[in-house]
């Protein structure tokens, strides 16, 4: 494909979540309206993924004021320190996909998409935003470690379209 596009970015740290989101919004038409979806995807990945804080933890964490120390903790520990996310950015006339993969163990996301959807958990604020987002599709791998988000060009008008960087 001719006018194909291919960025790979790797990250493994929160704050570089926040600015990774935003330069990827870019590619994407209306990026204000793709950024939120990204940054959650991007924080879910390094925060459940690669440090491994479930959802029950988090809260926890949150409750007694404890989450930023936990966080640092993870991030400098042995058994965490060398992971990091990998983000594929694939572009062409017609789409943008883009693919955010960590070193996570997972999660069961059939199960979290369908609490999500019926409204039963407190909890997968960031999932909720990703999926209720302006992609057209939204994919994760068997395992719960990669996710796959799709926006295709024909519904946008042409003026919509993001510059070419």
């Amino acid at each position: 494909m001719p006018d194909m596009q291919k960025h790979v970015f790797t990250f493994r740290d929160m704050n570089d979540a926040h600015s990774l989101s935003l330069t990827l919004a870019h590619y994407f038409p209306r990026p204000e309206q793709f950024a939120p979806g990204i940054y959650e995807l991007l924080l879910n990945a390094v925060e459940h993924g690669n440090l491994g804080i479930s959802l029950d933890e988090k809260s926890d964490l949150l409750r007694r004021n404890l989450w930023h120390e936990e966080i640092k903790r993870r991030q400098a520990s042995p058994e965490f320190s060398s992971r990091q996310v990998e983000v594929v950015l694939e572009k062409d006339p017609e789409q943008c996909v883009l693919t955010i993969a960590d070193q996570g163990k997972g999660f069961p996301w059939r199960d979290y998409i369908g609490r999500l959807v019926e409204g039963k958990r407190p909890n997968g604020r960031g999932l909720w935003i990703a999926l209720n987002s302006k992609f057209d599709r939204v994919m994760f791998n068997q395992a719960g470690n990669k996710v796959t988000c799709i926006a295709r060009y024909g519904h946008w008008s042409t003026r919509d379209k993001p510059e070419q960087p």
